[in-house]
């Protein structure tokens, strides 16, 4: 079998060194020894130990300060191209399929994640975060598996990342999605993507429902409420399964701000736009904050998981003149002038705050257990893309379900697909 040029190149070194003690045993250059063990061993270290690690979201610059990924500014690119479209991937769903509903402008694809510059990214060198490269996605996710938990936006997170794959290697979709589990095999590479969905990953249920919870079909009558939540309580459906998976991706805030009766201990402790008599009146920030609680320390502690766990954080909306149902619109055509301050609303602003702390909390038990938590901050980069939304173009005239003019979810291909870059970025980290 042929060797790799540098293993070759030492073998043959060693052989001369051997060759040269059989010829003239009495004479041994210490300096052509010393040079040869040396470059042996920095081979081996490199082919066999591996480059030393670094922050997932972090690399270092020339300088050796620490680069935020994160942290900098969207560019102007007016040669870029889309990963894909609706042309060449067959997975985007008809609400994202913003190019399938004839958006009039294809501006928004025309921007680059810089890190550093005006950003304040410190210790970026100032180039843009590297492209999905799909052929070294796959080598470093070969014979593995990643699940994704969360709800539609998460869904979007997946489609992007398939539609990225399927450049590569077309996947064979699983059809139907067995026990609320979606599913995308690459055999050729022996990798599979799994979506599971889920509004709030804690153990919750319809108030007036079926004893279990519903799937995304009846995602209608979640968003009117009330739904129970036991905010102590993980999913099992889907936990039970994190442990068979080398990465799993949680994610899903927007849903807490519906109607909803908390528990604790399996007892009512306050709700949220239930109009229960005699119940306390609890923010939906409080649910949210104590239900990613439980689930980071379940995947910190979580028996027989041995993998990496990313927390991505929360994708801001971008309504203006109202919300969801009653006007809002989003008719930006290009990301925010990064000169100009973008604050971002609540509750959404406080959903962040308490993925990030309750990110750090659980962080230290993680390590502790031998799992790997790793945080995804989407956030500052999608704050200043109201652009990226579908806006009047997630559906063709007449034919919506929900929503009329969408500035919640994001047109694909389009800005998300960067998370998929960060993701890269994390697991070759």
């Amino acid at each position: 079998m042929k060797q790799p040029p540098t293993i070759t190149s030492i073998r043959s070194l060693l052989t001369g060194a051997r060759r040269s003690r059989h010829a003239v045993p009495k004479t041994v250059s210490i300096p052509a020894l010393i040079a040869v063990l040396f470059v042996a061993a920095a081979t081996f270290s490199l082919l066999f130990l591996g480059p030393f690690e670094w922050s997932p979201t972090s690399s270092r610059s020339s300088g050796g300060a620490a680069c935020d990924v994160t942290l900098g500014q969207w560019v102007r690119d007016p040669e870029a191209r889309p990963y894909y479209t609706n042309a060449t991937c067959a997975f985007i769903e008809d609400y994202q399929n913003c190019m399938r509903h004839g958006r009039p402008s294809h501006e928004f694809l025309r921007w680059r994640w810089r890190p550093g510059g005006g950003g304040g990214g410190a210790g970026c060198s100032g180039g843009e975060l590297e492209r999905f490269d799909a052929a070294r996605f796959f080598w470093l996710v070969r014979g593995r598996s990643i699940l994704f938990v969360g709800d539609s936006l998460a869904s979007s997170h997946v489609r992007s990342l398939v539609c990225l794959l399927s450049q590569v290697e077309s996947p064979a979709r699983s059809p139907a999605a067995a026990e609320g589990f979606e599913r995308w095999r690459f055999p050729a590479h022996g990798f599979e993507v799994v979506f599971f969905w889920t509004p709030f990953q804690v153990r919750w249920r319809l108030t007036k429902g079926p004893p279990a919870a519903v799937g995304p079909d009846r995602q209608g009558e979640v968003f009117a409420g009330p739904s129970d939540l036991h905010l102590d309580e993980p999913d099992e459906r889907w936990t039970s399964a994190a442990k068979d998976h080398d990465y799993v991706v949680v994610s899903a805030s927007h849903w807490f701000a519906r109607p909803a009766v908390y528990y604790t201990g399996g007892r009512v402790v306050g709700c949220h736009g239930c109009g229960g008599a005699n119940v306390t009146a609890l923010k939906p920030q409080h649910a949210q904050r104590a239900a990613f609680r439980t689930v980071l320390r379940a995947l910190a502690a979580m028996d027989g998981f041995k993998g990496t766990a990313i927390l991505r954080t929360v994708a801001p909306t971008h309504y203006e003149n109202g919300g969801w149902f009653d006007g809002g619109e989003c008719t930006a055509t290009q990301p925010a002038d990064p000169d100009d301050a973008v604050e971002m609303a609540e509750p959404e602003a406080e959903f962040y705050r308490a993925q990030v702390e309750e990110f750090k909390a659980a962080e230290a038990a993680a390590r502790r257990n031998g799992v790997r938590l790793r945080l995804m901050d989407v956030t500052k980069m999608m704050l200043v893309r109201p652009d990226g939304h579908p806006d009047r173009y997630g559906h063709g005239p007449g034919e919506h379900e929900g929503f009329d003019i969408d500035c919640l979810h994001w047109c694909l291909p389009g800005p998300i697909d960067v998370w998929n870059e960060l993701l890269l970025h994390t697991l070759a980290g």
